[in-house]
């Protein structure tokens, strides 16, 4: 890291210097800058959260239907094994 700040200060080739030192053939410097990218998209565009919500709000009522569904199903089982003894 010294020889890449010591080349930018001797006015050496400050783009192959900058290059090397975002190693731009790292697959996970890639992936961090798409994981980064898409935070930026989702917590500055209104109508991406406004999706997202949505989404969110329809999974969270059918986790919610299919739970009480299972409870009923569960209660009605409860009954049934109590009246066959």
């Amino acid at each position: 890291m010294q020889q890449l700040f010591a080349e930018l200060a001797e006015g050496g080739n400050g783009l192959n210097s900058l290059t090397r030192m975002l190693s731009l053939d790292d697959t996970e410097f890639w992936k961090g800058a798409l994981v980064g990218a898409a935070a930026v998209l989702l917590l500055t565009n209104d109508q991406v959260q406004d999706a997202l919500f949505k989404s969110g709000a329809k999974a969270k009522s059918a986790v919610k239907s299919g739970a009480d569904k299972l409870k009923e199903r569960a209660s009605a089982a409860d009954t049934e094994s109590e009246n066959d003894r």
